[in-house]
């Protein structure tokens, strides 16, 4: 019987072990959970939590809807209450929009990008 539960427990733990690494992983890899204390610089955010859809300015999901030239970035409050708010499938960043300097520095680098 005790041997069974252990078994059992250690069964139990690495089918845990599992979606506890993902959800890890998740928080700190989903767009805006980086700030610029980590990542430094707009490029580096850019980087970190957008170039993945956003290759080089451009948008995988929508190709009509790049990040260059988009009426997003006319200024930084219409890009900040987009970034709390995008259309789907784009993941709201209120990590970044909610803190200026992360959000200055994001938005002068999209608007940098031609």
């Amino acid at each position: 019987m005790k041997n069974t539960l252990q078994v059992l427990s250690t069964s139990m733990l690495k089918a845990l072990a599992i979606p506890v690494v993902i959800l890890l992983c998740l928080n700190t890899t989903m767009p805006g959970n980086q700030s610029a204390k980590a990542a430094g610089s707009g490029e580096s955010l850019f980087t970190a939590n957008c170039a993945v859809c956003h290759k080089a300015g451009g948008n995988i999901m929508n190709a009509k809807k790049p990040v260059i030239g988009s009426a997003k970035l006319a200024n930084k409050q219409t890009f900040k209450g987009y970034l709390l708010k995008p259309t789907v499938p784009m993941q709201p960043a209120p990590v970044i929009a909610n803190n200026d300097a992360d959000l200055t520095a994001l938005y002068d680098y999209c608007k940098s990008l031609k």
